[in-house]
């Protein structure tokens, strides 16, 4: 133990000088000591400062938020396979987007929300589980999975690429035309009629 200890301090020593060294501002800490210039902290307070920024702090953990409730059941059918959900907030609703259903602190069953809607009331599908009178329903963060295609879906087929447009040839220039010469009179040209 006792043969780390200079090796630790010669370490230590150039982090802290070179910490110290640098022209970094600080922001005034009002719990300098009352010796320091107002103003600016002490050269310790400083030093301290600028090694312990060296290390980093400890992030603190994310919040959990809670679950954004869209609705209560109802009614339940399940010889059809659907429930009846009441919902303040209709707009929420999301068609085709899967729900989980919690009853008791358990989540109960999932649900997949139809276009039908007759406010305040929603229907959706039960895809799995078996949902209670008085269960609530939420729309988790993450988003639903995307359906498999069946097989018996034909594949669209892919646009074919559009042909690029042949350029239009530049127009010719043209020609510069001279200007026609006035006809020279001629010395034997008759005067012209006058009206008499």
């Amino acid at each position: 133990m006792r043969r780390f200890l200079p090796i630790f301090l010669l370490l230590i020593f150039p982090v802290a000088f070179l910490a110290c060294a640098s022209k970094k501002e600080v922001a005034r800490n009002p719990y300098t000591s009352p010796s320091a210039a107002p103003g600016k902290p002490s050269l310790l307070q400083t030093c301290l400062d600028k090694v312990f920024s060296l290390f980093p702090k400890n992030k603190k953990p994310p919040v959990a938020t809670p679950p954004q409730w869209t609705g209560v059941i109802r009614m339940v059918n399940s010889a059809e396979n659907f429930a009846l959900i009441e919902s303040n907030a209709i707009s929420t609703a999301i068609p085709g987007e899967t729900y989980l259903v919690v009853g008791k602190g358990v989540e109960t069953a999932t649900l997949k929300m139809t276009s039908l809607k007759n406010p305040p009331f929603l229907i959706a599908d039960i895809l799995s589980g078996t949902p209670s009178v008085g269960d609530k329903i939420y729309l988790p963060k993450f988003p639903s999975p995307t359906p498999a295609p069946t097989p018996d879906a034909k594949p669209t087929p892919k646009p074919k690429p559009t042909p690029k447009p042949k350029p239009t040839p530049k127009p010719k220039p043209t020609p510069k035309l001279k200007p026609t010469p006035k006809p020279k009179p001629t010395p034997f040209a008759s005067p012209p009629p006058t009206g008499a």
